[in-house]
């Protein structure tokens, strides 16, 4: 049975075990998720970005300050908008492994949540590859987030896309016969990721925009 899963809510899941409330959390695992979404992800649809959200009604989030600390020394400030997201620097990853994130609040007070999800399509007609590389960004996303639990992580082999009326996609492969996908009752469709259809990298027109679209396994 296929199971749904989008990215914002697999990242939560995940992150809330990892990050959840401590005033003190190594940086390690942070720097490299910072890392992979603004370094190694190849997908323009995948949007991250780490917030604090604030447990206690009596604390304001002007109040929240936290800081990158190695043998006790500050070594960077990071930055909280408005809206609680949060800038962090990157570090080298043998630097990133010896230095603590810290907060000014009591355990429990403030958590540190990773946010993800998947830009909407703009466009009408995409280019295969543009889509599914999106598929290998999930899986090293959730492999890192996962840590030593990684083998029950799904592995990503399609893309999900929601309409709110009946649509298609389509497009010609190499062979020149057309592909056609058309929404069942639900108003969904799912394409798979093959490998010939990657290397080939077709421009799968779209009937209409869908309202979001997702990795399922």
């Amino acid at each position: 049975m296929k199971k749904l899963l989008m990215l914002g809510a697999v990242a939560s899941l995940l992150c809330n075990s990892v990050f959840a409330a401590e005033r003190s959390v190594e940086y390690g695992e942070i720097n490299q998720i910072l890392d992979l979404i603004a370094n190694k992800a190849q997908s323009q649809y995948i949007l991250s970005k780490f917030t604090v959200e604030v447990k206690q009604p009596d604390i304001a989030l002007e109040d929240v300050k936290l800081w990158l600390e190695q043998d006790d020394k500050i070594i960077a400030n990071g930055i909280i908008d408005k809206d609680g997201n949060i800038d962090l620097p990157i570090l080298p990853q043998s630097r990133a492994d010896k230095v603590n994130l810290v907060i000014n609040q009591e355990k429990g007070a403030v958590a540190i949540m990773v946010n993800t999800d998947i830009a909407p399509l703009t466009k009408l007609r995409v280019m295969y590859r543009d889509l599914f590389i999106l598929l290998e960004d999930m899986d090293a996303f959730v492999e890192l987030m996962a840590g030593s639990l990684s083998w029950l992580a799904p592995s990503f082999d399609e893309l999900e896309f929601t309409f709110t009326e009946s649509a298609s996609i389509q497009f010609v492969d190499s062979k020149g016969k057309t592909q056609k996908f058309v929404t069942d009752d639900e108003f969904k469709i799912q394409i798979p990721n093959k490998k010939k259809w990657m290397k080939q990298n077709p421009s799968l027109q779209f009937s209409a925009l869908p309202t979001q679209f997702a990795p399922i396994d």
